[in-house]
């Protein structure tokens, strides 16, 4: 069985910057389960594992346009601390907050009375050096095609484990 469309993948794998940090991993948790061909993954990410075999590796490297797209200064706004309701207080570096339209900011500075948001995804700007083992394929059912991704507790399992934000990992690209 090959890695292809309404396959359930299961991955383990590394993205490191070009520097060689490591910016995302799932190596300590359980591996990522995804239905391929379905947007659940980055789509260059996804491309380039097309057609691969259990236990295959791939080396993918994606600049900033495939991965998380370009750094965008425009979505770097000040704010003054006042404009948050009273939970103000609570506020952060790294805290996750939504705007009146819907985006979610990331807390950068703050400042005394001023608080800098970005919206920018915390990789954007970034080419990105992947190292992907495939660990399983299977057929994905009815229901996982219909919904457009896999039914696993594998999944949930690392979610609830691995990011704070209900993701499974700003690498993979998955956010159900």
């Amino acid at each position: 069985m090959i890695v292809e469309k309404n396959k359930i993948v299961s991955i383990q794998y590394n993205a490191k910057d070009d520097n060689g940090n490591i910016v995302d991993s799932n190596m300590d948790f359980e591996p990522l389960e995804y239905l391929h061909g379905h947007n659940n993954i980055l789509q260059s990410l996804e491309d380039a594992l097309t057609g691969l075999w259990v236990e295959e590796e791939k080396n993918v490297i994606l600049d900033a346009e495939q991965a998380y797209g370009e750094f965008n200064p425009e979505w770097v706004i000040e704010v003054s601390r006042d404009q948050f309701p009273e939970g103000a207080n609570n506020l952060q570096l790294g805290t996750m907050v939504q705007s009146s339209d819907g985006m979610e900011l990331v807390v950068t500075d703050i400042d005394g009375e001023k608080v800098i948001l970005d919206g920018n995804h915390p990789l954007a700007g970034k080419t990105l050096h992947f190292s992907v083992t495939i660990k399983n394929i299977r057929d994905a059912s009815a229901e996982e095609i219909a919904h457009g991704h896999a039914h696993n507790a594998h999944t949930h399992h690392q979610h609830s484990h691995n990011h704070e934000d209900g993701s499974c990992g700003h690498g993979c690209g998955c956010s159900h």
